[in-house]
């Protein structure tokens, strides 16, 4: 009985404190953050990660703020991120995002702090990224013209992610050849 408690005490502590490696959609919104281990030294994680923006956003501009070896914010555009299907017509958006990259040795962390929707009329959203209750309906379903909306969601933030971490696999292995 008492290795049943102890068990039991080791597994919910061991869920407390586990850190989301994906980002994932929910009516609670998007997770806050994701922690990726990566076995690097936090000034080259953030070296690979300055690297890797040039090379993946779209303007020098889109940097916003630097602590050397520490955190990198920045922005960048998704052309038709989020399609709506209504009435026979499928209307995009696109994303403004911010994300916070911060590092330190072994891991780095991904925050999207901010999405800007922009429509084709030019009509302008903010979407609470702590409550994506609007996506749904009252039985706790997706509303089916924003049916894509959670694989945008996803798809956009966790490729972001598996793209840094896949220039960093290649930068690692050019340096150490």
């Amino acid at each position: 009985m008492k290795l049943k408690i102890i068990v039991l005490i080791a597994f919910i502590s061991a869920s407390t404190f586990a850190q989301d490696t994906e980002f994932k959609f929910s009516k609670d919104g998007l997770t806050d953050f994701i922690v990726t281990t990566y076995d690097s030294p936090a000034k080259d994680l953030f070296r690979r990660s300055i690297g890797w923006m040039k090379e993946n956003v779209k303007s020098a501009e889109a940097i916003k703020s630097v602590v050397e070896n520490e955190k990198i914010v920045f922005q960048n555009v998704k052309d038709n991120f989020l399609c709506s299907k209504a009435g026979g017509t499928t209307v995009c958006s696109n994303a403004t995002y911010t994300i916070e990259l911060t590092f330190k040795d072994g891991k780095y962390k991904m925050a999207v702090t901010e999405i800007v929707l922009k429509d084709v009329n030019g009509k302008i959203s903010r979407p609470n990224l702590d409550d994506f209750s609007e996506y749904y309906d009252k039985d706790g379903n997706v509303k089916k013209y924003l049916s894509d909306a959670p694989a945008a969601y996803e798809g956009l933030f966790n490729g972001i992610n598996k793209s840094l971490t896949t220039y960093m696999d290649k930068k690692k292995k050019d340096e150490n050849w």
